[in-house]
């Protein structure tokens, strides 16, 4: 199953795992200017663009004991998508 969601903070994504003790946590790690960009391209999104600031001071980059998988924001998102699934089932990969 995949959820989406902020979880900007790390006492919300340890609520999450208390329900979930095996969950993984993909993060998507990218600039300001990244993240404005793609949200101004973007039309008839819940979020606006007016959010981006807030949602940047709140967050709290997971740490090492998350076991998150960060990734980089300027990938695709074809590419970010192969890469969560190479990283949480690496038996799976293609070589």
């Amino acid at each position: 199953m995949v959820l989406a969601c902020s979880a900007l903070k790390r006492r919300y994504r340890d609520v999450l795992r208390q329900g979930a003790p095996e969950l993984r946590l993909i993060h998507i790690d990218g600039s300001r200017a990244l993240f404005a960009e793609r949200m101004a391209a973007r039309q008839g999104h819940y979020m606006p663009a007016s959010l981006l600031d807030s949602q940047l001071a709140t967050l709290e980059p997971p740490h090492a004991d998350e076991h998150a998988i960060t990734l980089d924001a300027r990938a695709s998102p074809e590419s970010l998508a192969q890469s969560a699934l190479a990283q949480l089932h690496p038996s799976r990969s293609t070589p």
